[in-house]
């Protein structure tokens, strides 16, 4: 019987399919976001408390408004994805109209700072904690818009990696061929190493961006780790071992 259960917990786990695959790359993808919506709101709230107590929520207010220009600016240098500028736009005014103004949020907690002498204790509790964490409360909201406005940015912004991992996989598929004719040495060390670094390459652009805590260029950050991604991909290719 032991050895039965051995034998059975020796079994090798079947390697998961494409649908498995996908699920769990679409998991770990909205695991990334949640993720760095809840570290963007936590700097902030961290830089309310110690950098800036006397700006309170109008400092992620206007970083807010900054990248609402940023994404408005992009319309007038891409002619080519006006269309697709357009539709963010759009869907991002929608949602937050959803979120947060159709569905009350932002009146109820600001009419809640007024204490009534009708309000009992515990209302009268709860009024002073939201007067009390106002700031807070607020800047978590303009924070979240601005995650979307990022959030927009950056999708749009993958045409940019795709076009550099391109460069990068036909430039190193070139060094690879010449490598090859002229006797070069192969080396599967660094290829494993180059492919251990694409994934947190193409990450860490969207991390970065969507939890820093001031208003930048989304320039400034995509085009280095657009960059770094086709280096990678220029690595891996040009020390691939197998035929293609």
């Amino acid at each position: 019987m032991d050895d039965n259960q051995n034998n059975s917990n020796s079994r090798p786990s079947k390697p998961q399919g494409f649908i498995g695959k996908t699920f769990a790359f679409i998991m770990k993808v909205i695991g990334l976001l949640i993720l760095s919506a809840i570290l963007s709101i936590i700097i902030e709230w961290i830089g309310i408390t110690v950098y800036y107590p006397e700006e309170g929520y109008k400092h992620s207010e206007r970083m807010m408004m900054q990248e609402i220009e940023y994404l408005n600016s992009s319309l007038v240098h891409d002619s080519i994805n006006e269309g697709a500028i357009n539709k963010a736009s759009n869907y991002i005014s929608d949602l937050v109209d959803f979120l947060f103004i159709n569905s009350g949020v932002v009146e109820k907690i600001t009419r809640a700072r007024t204490k009534t002498t009708d309000d009992g204790k515990f209302m009268g509790f709860f009024k002073g904690l939201i007067n009390e964490y106002y700031n807070y409360f607020m800047s978590a909201i303009y924070i979240l818009v601005m995650f979307f406005i990022r959030l927009s940015i950056l999708i749009l912004s993958m045409p940019t990696f795709v076009l550099f991992g391109l460069v990068g996989v036909a430039d190193g598929l070139m060094q690879r061929d010449l490598r090859r004719w002229g006797g070069g040495n192969e080396s599967a060390y660094i290829y494993h190493w180059a492919k251990q670094f694409s994934f947190p390459a193409l990450v860490g652009a969207w991390v970065v961006y969507l939890s820093i805590p001031n208003s930048i260029h989304p320039n400034y950050i995509i085009t280095p780790f657009a960059v770094l991604f086709g280096l990678v991909l220029l690595v891996m290719t040009s020390k691939f071992k197998k035929y293609l």
